[in-house]
């Protein structure tokens, strides 16, 4: 664990059971490993070494396989072509201001990357009463938030601890959004060194009526259930059954620049060739580093050459088959396939568009991961919408519709080709035309019946 790594305060941990509330602990120790391997802070990644004259410590070399993970399932879970829409016109164009505003897409895919490395992520609605009012979407990870009351069908009431600046010294926040008599209230503690303070004079409210009567946050997990701990509010890291594979992967990396290391030419050299100005207190010969390349002969070794260079083969091949098994079972346990890690001939990773055409368990694992955080993003798009409408001003209808998520999958499979098959699907009568409409364009089935009747011709402009 590094020094500056975040965890819960005790000081609130009392907090919370002072209210009434039990906290469950029972994954923080999963969380932990799941953080020490997505931070190569692992205590693995430190190798002892020996040698007559010399003994410490180096770090393994890696390239990052959890980090690696978690980066690639949030870049092909939300691209800048994933679109979150409401029904009600005049809402959805406030909604796309306030998410081209807000760089609520960047946020949003670094949220993805840490829930899906740590297994759990929250979004939070975080309100600023000034002379205007204004309302931003906070993103926490699971170090950072506490589930208070949940079941099979979700968390209902939640906490959320972070660090804040309070008159200018660091200090302990913990925000608590729950069911309030009008619908969900979020109320404020402050510490400054474990001593609690009077939220209000520091600017924080210490509670606040929102008036949703939806959950004014929401958790974020993969598409991965939980085996670790029954009825969990926290979900599993993507990486959860590869630790292995991860040790794989590394030892297989670090073993080829070892091995270049290793194998450097060595030049030993005759006694003759040998300049003795440098002696200890005994009038030894100071051996070189433990990293020098000249060597000096072993007694009767000497004859007619006063120096010979030894220079091994590197052992390329066997190396990179080992990396490539290591790489293959860790696609396979991170539900990317066995072949998208693969190295090509050229000595570089394949791109997800090379691999996909015959990735059936990546397209399933997509889709998988895709329904869990659709839910996470429709029910804090519900509560911004809300708030907005009773707070801010915001030109909303009271009812402004379902909202839609359109993920664009076009980094995986060719939508063209898609697009193309749908519309022979069409035109030979296997599928209505507003199928295409609800498919591509993100409409709901009345909307996409009544924008293509069944006797127009469909013509997207191909």
């Amino acid at each position: 664990m590094t020094a500056n790594e975040f965890l819960v305060p005790s000081h609130i941990k009392q907090k919370l059971k002072n209210l009434g509330y039990t906290i469950d602990e029972q994954m923080t120790e999963r969380i932990k490993l799941w953080w020490n391997w997505y931070t190569n802070t692992d205590n693995w990644y430190k190798v002892s070494y020996e040698s007559p004259d010399h003994h410490g410590s180096r770090d393994r070399l890696s390239v990052h396989p959890a980090r690696k993970a978690a980066r690639e399932w949030a870049s092909l879970l939300l691209t800048d072509n994933t679109e979150i829409s409401c029904e009600d016109a005049a809402s959805n164009e406030w909604l796309q201001e306030y998410l081209a505003s807000s760089k609520f897409w960047p946020n949003c895919q670094s949220l993805i990357e840490k829930a899906f490395a740590i297994g759990t992520g929250g979004y939070s609605l975080w309100f600023d009463l000034g002379e205007e009012t204004t309302i931003k979407v906070r993103k926490s990870d699971a170090r950072m938030v506490v589930p208070l009351t949940w079941d099979d069908d979700g968390c209902t009431e939640c906490a959320f601890v972070s660090r804040v600046y309070f008159k200018g010294k660091p200090a302990d926040q913990l925000q608590i959004h729950v069911i309030g008599e009008r619908g969900y209230d979020i109320r404020t503690y402050v510490w400054i060194d474990g001593k609690p303070q009077d939220p209000e004079s520091g600017g924080f409210i210490e509670e606040f009526e929102t008036l949703c009567p939806t959950p004014t946050f929401a958790l974020v997990r993969p598409g991965i259930e939980n085996t670790y701990v029954d009825n969990s509010a926290y979900g599993v890291s993507v990486f959860a059954d590869a630790i292995d594979a991860i040790k794989a992967v590394d030892l297989s990396f670090d073993a080829v620049f070892q091995e270049i290391e290793l194998t450097e030419p060595k030049v030993f050299l005759d006694e003759k060739m040998i300049d003795y100005r440098k002696k200890d207190a005994k009038g030894n010969a100071i051996p070189k580093a433990p990293k020098s390349r000249i060597f000096r002969k072993l007694l009767g070794e000497s004859g007619k050459n006063l120096y010979e260079v030894y220079s091994p083969d590197i052992r390329i091949d066997p190396l990179e088959k080992a990396l490539n098994i290591a790489l293959a079972e860790f696609g396979d346990q991170t539900g990317f396939g066995q072949e998208y890690f693969t190295l090509d001939k050229s000595g570089g990773l394949k791109t997800a568009t090379e691999v996909v055409s015959d990735n059936s368990e990546l397209m399933r694992n997509v889709r998988k991961h895709e329904n869990s955080i659709a839910g996470s993003l429709k029910t804090i798009i519900t509560a911004l919408l809300t708030c907005a409408r009773e707070h801010c001003g915001a030109p909303i209808a009271e009812k402004f519709g379902k909202i839609s998520i359109q993920f664009d999958d076009s980094v995986i499979i060719d939508t063209q080709t898609e697009k193309n098959t749908m519309l022979s699907e069409i035109t030979a009568g296997v599928l209505p035309k507003w199928k295409y409409a609800e498919r591509f364009y993100g409409m709901s089935e009345e909307e996409a019946k009544a924008w293509v009747s069944e006797d127009e011709v469909v013509d997207i402009g191909f």
